[in-house]
């Protein structure tokens, strides 16, 4: 096998094209200086407890979540008076009519079902 004798140069191009370390440093001083200002307006995290926001996300109230405005969460408190709470009625069960039958059993183990028909 022959030996390759082409030089290899990690960079091609001439140093004149190359900007000065100084105009560099001067850029990246920009760029540094614009992104600590724009962290400075982040608004701080809140931290909000995951059960929380699943219980929000489930469709139940949570305070300092959910609207409360929403007009779907009941405001009043209703369980300290029974004002408005409606009685239960049970109708009476009705008796079953006498009805034979519809198998009747026979003396020697067999059964009757003549009321079927």
């Amino acid at each position: 096998m022959e030996q390759d004798t082409t030089e290899h140069h990690p960079d091609p191009q001439p140093l004149e094209n190359e900007p000065p370390v100084s105009q560099t440093e001067a850029g990246y001083q920009k760029i540094r200086a614009e992104l600590h200002e724009a962290r400075k307006n982040i608004p701080p995290k809140n931290p909000v407890d995951v059960g929380k926001q699943l219980a929000a996300a489930r469709g139940e109230y949570v305070e300092g979540i959910s609207d409360p405005d929403d007009p779907k969460w009941v405001h009043n408190n209703y369980s300290a008076s029974n004002q408005g709470e409606k009685e239960e009625v049970v109708p009476e069960e009705k008796q079953p009519a006498a009805e034979p039958e519809a198998v009747t059993r026979n003396a020697d183990g067999t059964f009757d079902v003549s009321a079927l028909f």
